[in-house]
């Protein structure tokens, strides 16, 4: 009984630990959401794009990333409630990837806005992927 306990104890502290960065990782998605939103609404393309994870970068063209923000700014207009609707979050050797789904409610219309976060080994938290569904967007 004890050897199996002894066995079963690095486990379940590891798994402990993991909770706490799983939790840690929502909060700080969150957080980057609302920093996000903010950037977006102060029309800080650039600071979005410097923020980027190396891969959001890597796979689509600044130009083409800064033109979709000018857009989803200038069809919705500014942020007026945000909320979260789903969040998935997947730990793997790339990193901790949160996925946050928002439903956002913009001074023109509304849009369902998909975050994808990654935290790599500095614990920093930098967006992979944005993408919005909006058919307010589409027919403003």
């Amino acid at each position: 009984m004890y050897r199996v306990a002894r066995y079963l104890m690095p486990f379940a502290a590891a798994a402990m630990l993991a909770g706490c960065g799983i939790k840690e990782s929502v909060k700080d998605a969150q957080v980057e959401v609302g920093e996000f939103h903010a950037a977006l609404d102060g029309g800080q393309w650039k600071k979005i794009w410097i923020a980027a994870d190396p891969d959001l970068r890597k796979g689509t063209d600044k130009a083409q990333f800064e033109k979709l923000l000018e857009a989803v700014h200038r069809k919705l207009g500014a942020v007026r409630d945000s909320r979260q609707v789903s969040l998935n979050v997947n730990s793997g050797t790339g990193g901790t990837f949160v996925t946050v789904i928002m439903q956002t409610t913009f001074a023109k219309g509304t849009g369902t806005e998909e975050f994808v976060f990654r935290r790599g080994e500095g614990k920093a938290m930098a967006l992979v992927r944005y993408n919005i569904q909006s058919q307010d967007m589409m027919l403003n």
